[in-house]
């Protein structure tokens, strides 16, 4: 039982939240009933070791690719775009880049850098209120200053933060200089 539990809200949070994307891309076959191939890639889905499943959105992609291949492949007439829409393989992925990673992962070190240089109450307010997500009322007494403390003491750590990130662009800006389309000027 909790195993079927366990795969309904995989199902639920990976799968249905993005079934309009294969229901676009089976709408491109006039010839093929995107309810009997989505309910068919859901038997089959739910069959499989959800466990390994690294893109469950790709991998429910590539299901129901296969099973519009089946179907051509028993059919007597197949249009030639049906194949190449196929073939194509359109469904974006929606995994990150790796340049994009790189740079989530600079912009967070940086971050990080600017928390640790802050005070240390406008440090700790910052994480509290901002990292921890608590009410103004539990960091007080959490960290024993008033309210009116840790409303100042936060207003000072993202001010701060927000010059930092404001001199990190002028630093960017003065190497690089400015930069109109392809062209930079000096």
């Amino acid at each position: 039982m909790l195993a079927d539990q366990e795969r309904g809200y995989w199902l639920a949070k990976h799968i249905v939240p993005n079934e309009h994307l294969i229901r676009a891309w089976l709408a491109r076959f006039s010839d093929i009933e995107a309810d009997d191939i989505i309910q068919e890639g859901y038997v089959i889905i739910s069959e499989a070791d959800i466990s390994k499943i690294l893109n469950p959105i790709g991998y429910f992609h590539t299901i129901c690719s296969n099973l519009v291949l089946r179907h051509y492949r028993k059919a007597q007439v197949v249009s030639v775009t049906a194949i190449a829409d196929i073939l194509s393989n359109t469904l974006v992925d929606q995994t990150p880049s790796i340049e994009d990673t790189l740079d989530a992962r600079a912009e967070l070190k940086f971050l990080d850098q600017i928390i640790q240089d802050l005070p240390d109450t406008c440090r700790n307010v910052f994480i509290c209120r901002k990292i921890n997500g608590y009410p103004q009322k539990q960091c007080a007494q959490e960290l024993g200053i008033s309210e009116n403390s840790v409303e100042k003491q936060l207003a000072r750590a993202l001010t701060l933060i927000a010059k930092s990130y404001g001199q990190r662009n002028m630093d960017q800006r003065k190497k690089t200089g400015p930069i109109r389309g392809n062209r930079k000027f000096s």
